[in-house]
């Protein structure tokens, strides 16, 4: 019977080493389920391109040089173009100015009235209003730009 329970004690011994290693793979099976969705969150991807400081440095000059003259041409042509609409805007606030001028210098004048003349003073009369008329309005003009020179 030694021989029964030797061979008895060997099934029993293999039979605990069996039951350990199941419960060491049902162990190790509960760790690992999940292996390829860590190795999918392990996997190092490169999303981007790495480069030196040096070639940055570079790239970026390069990208300067080659930008710069469109940027300083636009920038030129956009201070021409402010430039020329403030002339505009100035030159369109003095005609406005000089026009309420003349229209308030109307409205303030007295009315003329007729006298019986014959044609020859009427055109000599018509020819000085005129020149009345042209010289206000050249005085006018002088005045305002005078003005606008001093800053008033």
């Amino acid at each position: 019977m030694s021989y029964l329970d030797g061979l008895e004690q060997c099934v029993n011994s293999l039979q605990a080493s069996i039951d350990t290693l199941s419960s060491s793979i049902v162990t190790l099976d509960s760790g690992i389920h999940d292996f390829p969705r860590i190795k999918k969150v392990l996997k190092v991807q490169r999303h981007f391109r790495l480069i030196s400081e040096q070639q940055l440095q570079e790239r970026r000059q390069k990208f300067d040089e080659s930008i710069k003259p469109y940027l300083l041409q636009a920038f030129q042509k956009l201070e021409e173009s402010i430039s020329s609409l403030q002339r505009q805007e100035d030159s369109l606030r003095t005609k406005y100015e000089l026009q309420e001028a003349r229209l308030d210098m109307l409205k303030n004048r007295p009315p003329i009235t007729a006298l019986p003349l014959n044609s020859d003073t009427t055109d000599q009369l018509k020819i000085t209003i005129a020149k009345r008329q042209k010289l206000l309005y050249t005085l006018e003009r002088y005045d305002l730009q005078l003005r606008q020179k001093r800053g008033y």
